[in-house]
């Protein structure tokens, strides 16, 4: 029974009335009881609601306009920390593979085996095929695969197109109150832990001697060079004990290199080089350069000594010669006398 303004009512606004009370109280059963036997009480409750969900919809492309994530900010804070940390050591100055990961003209570019991308389409982008171990021979990187949440990052911002701000076009950056470490800056290759690289493969095979050879000729073969000739073994000690003891081989030490046959005949004149005290007079003195030690100061109008100045010297060539750890030889020069060492006197002359 329709009572009220019902009675009054245009038969077709009447029937969209109807059906759309019947889709709500089907869709929301919590309305049956407000629409059924309430008449036009009932009817104007969903025609207010559907008013009221159509104003929301019309609305809600604005909202989530609003609310979508910029492209720039989403490539910053997400993105570039993973290939600062993941990825830069390998593939920006280094280039392995060919491959260089900080710009976009890079990354469409690619390496020897293709561009790393496809914007738009991660299922045809090699990057994303190698950090998910898909692809039968790349497998990024190389110590382990990604996290699952970073994986699903990179294949989020090459499906959104693979924005990276330009030269011209600042990246945004969280407000700060102090020093901000940039991720060019954490990606420097001095602050990466310890890895062991896969090798790189190589054309010459045969060329190679060592895992590092295969790094060499690999360098080699990008720049489209060949390696030069094998030195002879006169040059090849010379070379030897000039780099590494800074002065030239005796006679003798040249014949008994010369008589020497054996495959391991380098290796033992290396040996004895970096055994000899001169290889920490060599190599101490570039460390002493950078700490600017000097043995007097002539800056004023008098020249003051250093009497003891000689022992700071003689500290840093005996740890070279004793192959000192590199975190304890810089200890040493900044809290030597609160180190607790089996040998702590040793390491007082470094203060």
């Amino acid at each position: 029974m329709i009572t009220g303004a019902g009675r009054n009512a245009h038969p077709m606004k009447m029937k969209s009335d109807s059906r759309l009370l019947t889709r709500a109280v089907q869709c929301c059963p919590r309305y049956a009881a407000t629409t059924v036997g309430s008449g036009s009480y009932g009817s104007y409750l969903v025609r207010l609601s559907v008013r009221v969900v159509s104003l929301i919809l019309l609305c809600l492309p604005a909202f989530t306009d609003e609310l979508k994530p910029d492209p720039r900010e989403f490539f910053t804070k997400r993105v570039q920390p993973i290939f600062a940390n993941k990825c830069w050591a390998c593939h920006t100055d280094s280039k392995l593979g060919g491959l260089q990961l900080d710009s976009l003209e890079h990354v469409l570019k690619g390496g020897k085996s293709g561009p790393a991308i496809v914007p738009g389409d991660p299922d045809r982008s090699l990057l994303v095929k190698a950090i998910t171990y898909t692809h039968e021979r790349l497998k990024m990187p190389p110590p382990g695969k990604l996290e699952d949440a970073e994986i699903t990052v990179i294949k989020k911002w090459v499906q959104d197109g693979a924005h990276w701000p330009g030269k011209n076009e600042p990246a945004p950056t969280a407000e700060a109150t102090g020093y901000v470490i940039r991720p060019e800056q954490r990606a420097f290759w001095s602050f990466q832990p310890l890895r062991m690289p896969s090798q790189p493969s190589v054309k010459d095979t045969s060329w190679a001697r060592s895992p590092i050879d295969y790094f060499i000729l690999n360098k080699l073969e990008v720049q489209g060079l060949q390696p030069v000739k094998l030195a002879e073994k006169t040059a090849l000690i010379r070379r030897a004990s000039f780099d590494l003891i800074g002065l030239p081989p005796t006679p003798e030490e040249v014949d008994k290199f010369q008589s020497d046959s054996s495959p391991q005949a380098f290796a033992r004149v290396v040996d004895r080089l970096l055994a000899s005290p001169h290889f920490g007079e060599r190599w101490g003195r570039y460390w002493l350069d950078v700490a600017r030690y000097g043995e007097d100061d002539a800056r004023g109008t008098r020249v003051e000594s250093y009497s003891n100045a000689w022992r700071y010297r003689d500290w840093v060539i005996e740890a070279f010669n004793r192959d000192m750890p590199y975190d304890l030889f810089v200890k040493a020069q900044i809290a030597g006398d609160l180190l607790e060492e089996p040998s702590a006197n040793r390491l007082k002359p470094a203060l």
